[in-house]
């Protein structure tokens, strides 16, 4: 049980970072926003996302699993409610701020799937398969949504969506999770100790690639729909392009996952943030409406694997009970890439296009390329 747990909090996780891009396109319309403003959502769900991952190895201790489980599949829900009921922009910054919350505690599964899954021998291989359900989360969603929307509107679609996440409280509530040492150690001086990590050069790299790839993954995200109108789609096929980015995406990770260990996870996301360098480029390039959803399709294939693999090449690197506050310290300063890119591309839209704008995407790829090229020599 605690396996489907594990597993269906990455499931939620997708879910919500999926969530605003597969809504963008009416809830811009609903709330009267720009790009620049959507951006800012983005960012407001990755800002709030960082100060809660710095804390979570700490509440864990305090806590234990189950408590946090079970707080992040209700909040998911609460958040969901709250951005498809917003009639202000303000009310769907604060609905962005509950879903950070409830998605860092549903980040819960990338601590636990090391721990239960490959009886706990293979990080990586672990973290591959089991974050296929994040892409499962991640594809489901717009997919749900481009199909619901013009049947039963905006707000009964999303309540659909907010349901499927609440549903996994019941198997949180009965499921029998990994023991905890008690170390003694006050909520202060746990988050003193994970903040020493920070002189581990391993965390350093995995934390700067983590940087990178968590910005590009969550601008795509959040702009894919917008892009793909731009160059002839409509809105209900833009969604379906989108699941199509987050299908590729958790097939690559299905893949990886039957071959990918430590010893070669820094080979692999050098690999593949040349593809994706290369992927964004062609999609800032091509006129073509078809090759243009076929480098979104080519670009999520690259992306799968890479963020399972910094994640297990970091854990293969450091003591098991480091594993909470490592995974804590590299999410924060990727979701600082997710907080920050987005939001930069967004900007960047307004005096040209968002086509025009993937050039910060396409530049932070190649910096990922450089730092997995260092992760190889730490």
């Amino acid at each position: 049980m605690i396996e489907a747990v594990a597993l269906m909090s990455v499931f939620g996780l997708g879910i919500a970072f999926s969530v605003l891009g597969a809504l963008k396109l009416d809830l811009t319309k609903v709330l009267n926003i720009d790009d620049a403003q959507f951006g800012k959502l983005i960012s407001a769900l990755m800002f709030t996302s960082i100060f809660v991952v710095l804390a979570f190895g700490p509440l864990v201790d305090m806590f234990g699993y189950k408590p946090i489980a079970i707080l992040g599949f209700i909040l998911g829900f609460v958040a969901v409610f709250m951005l498809i009921s917003s009639k202000s922009y303000g009310m769907a910054v604060l609905s962005c701020v509950v879903l950070g919350v409830g998605a860092m505690c549903m980040n819960l599964g990338n601590t636990l799937i090391p721990m239960v899954l490959y009886d706990g021998q293979n990080a990586a291989a672990a973290a591959n398969f089991g974050n296929v359900f994040f892409g499962v989360g991640a594809f489901l969603t717009p997919l749900l949504i481009g199909m619901l929307l013009s049947k039963l509107g905006y707000k009964t679609t999303g309540m659909i969506i907010a349901f499927i996440l609440i549903v996994p409280v019941i198997f949180a509530l009965i499921a029998t999770y990994p023991t905890l040492e008690k170390t003694g150690v006050t909520f202060g001086q746990a988050i003193g100790s994970a903040f020493g990590l920070l002189a581990n050069p391993v965390v350093i790299i995995s934390a700067l690639a983590l940087f990178c790839y968590i910005g590009i993954e969550v601008s795509m995200g959040g702009f894919i729909t917008t892009y793909l109108t731009s160059v002839g789609f409509e809105g209900k096929s833009a969604n379906m392009y989108l699941s199509s980015f987050w299908i590729a995406l958790m097939v690559a990770r299905l893949i990886t996952s039957q071959f990918v260990t430590p010893e070669v996870g820094a080979w692999v996301i050098q690999i593949l943030a040349l593809v994706a360098t290369v992927s964004i480029g062609l999609m800032v390039a091509t006129k073509s409406k078809r090759l243009g959803a076929l480098f979104v399709i080519l670009t999520g294939f690259a992306f799968g694997p890479i963020f399972p693999t910094i994640v297990g090449v970091s854990f293969s690197k450091v003591e098991p009970s480091l594993y909470g506050s490592t995974f804590g310290i590299i999410f924060a300063v990727g979701l600082l890439g997710g907080t920050t890119i987005p939001a930069a591309i967004g900007s960047m839209s307004k005096g040209k296009t968002i086509q025009k704008s993937l050039l910060i995407a396409m530049v932070t790829a190649f910096v990922l390329f450089v730092v997995a090229f260092i992760m190889g020599r730490v």
